[in-house]
């Protein structure tokens, strides 16, 4: 196999990115840009400059329509979407890869996850109005999220020396005998099945609740009640029409660069299964 330059992965998943919404626009998906891929495609029309990920969210209906028509098959040229509950597959959303590519990423240690270069397909769920409830969901996907961590030998490479990353990475040892004999399979599915399950509440609020970002990522739907055209690398992009609100509360003052220390790109390294570098 043959490395892949860092300077190789933004193009990489530019080319993911546009075969994925090909898909999307064959089959009438809806989809917004997500995280940092709504704040690139604002501020900079494309990648913010230093980061390699790109995000969408997907509306759960659709999110659920959209694994059923990429199952079993390859989209593009040579994309396929992974999803909870496939074989050595450890994340509870959706990853649209390139097949010709491996990767390795930092905070994983599952020796058996194969997958190459990709990007992130979330679900874009409800989350309950009911403060009581809703924190109640938030905790039961942060636990199993935490089993997940356990059950996939995942790395905290956060809060180096910190008492809470000592507290996480202690519970994560405590509970890895549960996590190991529930399985990575079962506990993505449950994950995803906290979901499948609030999508039929009457819900005011929609986020991602199965990476549930220390149960912050939740706006009022109409942030997500429909699209606004935004540009990425040179294609036009659905950004969701509360963009500003909803990269305020991500970032605060958004357009404002950061500083120099923040720029900090992701931790991982990929292959070219062809000797040649080629991806078809």
């Amino acid at each position: 196999m043959k490395p892949i330059p860092k300077e190789d992965i933004q193009s990489l998943e530019r080319d993911i990115l546009f075969q994925v919404l090909d898909f999307f626009e064959q089959y009438h998906i809806t989809y917004f840009t997500s995280g940092g891929t709504t704040l690139g495609a604002v501020r900079h029309e494309g990648f913010i400059p230093w980061d390699d990920d790109i995000d969408l969210y997907i509306p759960r209906a659709d999110y659920n329509r959209m694994l059923q028509l990429a199952t079993n098959r390859t989209i593009g040229k040579n994309i396929r979407i992974y999803k909870p509950g496939d074989k050595n597959y450890i994340y509870p959303f959706a990853k649209a890869c390139n097949i010709n590519t491996r990767l390795n990423e930092q905070n994983v240690r599952h020796r058996e996850q194969d997958i190459g270069i990709f990007i992130d397909l979330f679900p874009l769920d409800k989350f309950y109005d009911d403060p009581v409830r809703r924190n109640l969901l938030i905790l039961h996907s942060k636990w199993l999220n935490s089993l997940l961590a356990s059950a996939s030998d995942q790395v905290n490479l956060s809060r180096k020396g910190s008492l809470r990353r000592l507290a996480k990475d202690t519970l994560r040892t405590l509970q890895k005998p549960l996590a190991k004999a529930i399985g990575i399979s079962r506990l993505t599915r449950r994950i995803d099945a906290l979901g499948r399950h609030t999508a039929k509440a009457d819900c005011h609020l929609v986020g991602d609740l199965v990476w549930c970002n220390g149960g912050r990522d939740f706006y009022p739907a109409e942030h997500f009640a429909a699209g606004v055209p935004g540009t990425f690398e040179g294609r036009t992009i659905q950004n969701p029409i509360g963009y500003h609100s909803y990269l305020q509360k991500l970032y605060g003052d958004y357009m404002q660069l950061p500083p120099e220390d923040q720029r900090v790109m992701h931790g991982f390294t990929g292959w070219y299964l062809d000797e040649t570098g080629e991806t078809e």
